[in-house]
Order: structure tokens, then sequence, then C-alpha cells
């Protein structure tokens, strides 16, 4: 009986140890079809931006990460949510505000899971 449940300890505490980390830790997050309105772009107006994300695992935040005229050294992040713990689904807004006319936006959508996994659109 003693050998019995020493194997078993022994069996807990290596499985306990186990560096392999589960799908969680892997799992992106995944989005539905994104919407931009208004459809006809204008300098003077808001755009906002919807678009469903969902991990079964869970979502830490969402955000829009958007740049100006191409300038990857200066990608500006708005419109950050960051949904309950429970949350594995959800519809997501937000707004990125309106530039001087001329200004070419271009942005990507951006969710990190409840285990640090990011995902883009």
């Amino acid at each position: 009986m003693k050998t019995h449940l020493f194997t078993v300890l022994a069996a807990m505490s290596l499985s306990a140890c186990n560096p392999d980390r589960g799908p969680e830790y892997t799992t992106p997050a995944e989005f539905g079809e994104v919407t931009v309105s208004p459809q006809t772009m204008a300098f003077d107006s808001e755009v906002r931006v919807k678009v469903s994300v969902s991990c079964p695992y869970g979502l830490r935040n969402v955000c829009i990460l958007y740049m100006l005229d191409g300038d990857e050294s200066d990608v500006r992040t708005v419109a950050k949510t960051e949904p309950p713990a429970d949350v594995t689904s959800f519809d997501y807004e937000g707004v990125i505000p309106r530039q001087r006319a001329g200004r070419k936006v271009t942005f990507r959508i951006r969710a990190i899971t409840a285990y640090n996994v990011p995902s883009y659109t």
C-alpha cells in the first residue's frame, strides 16, 4: 500500500512540474468581419470601427492601433477596452479620431487574450 501511495504522489508531483503549457498559452483571439463607418471618409469625421472578438480562454484587452501616412514609428493606440474576466466573446467598437485633411490612416485591431497571446486583424 505504501508503495502505491508513493507512486501516486510521485506521479502527481511530476505532473505538477510539467513545463509544457496548455493551448491557452498559444491560442490567439479570433475576429469577425471588421466594419467601418462612415463608408466614405471625410477629414472632419471620426471613424467608427466594429468587430466581434472571441477567445475560448478569455480576453485581457482589445484596442485599435493606427498610424498616419504610413509612419510606423508613430503607432497610436485608441479605444482600449478591457472586458470582464469571464467574457470569451463580445462585439468590440472603437473610434479613430478625426484627422487633418489629406492624412492617410491605416489601422489594425489588436486583441490580447487572458494568457497574453496577441492577435491582429
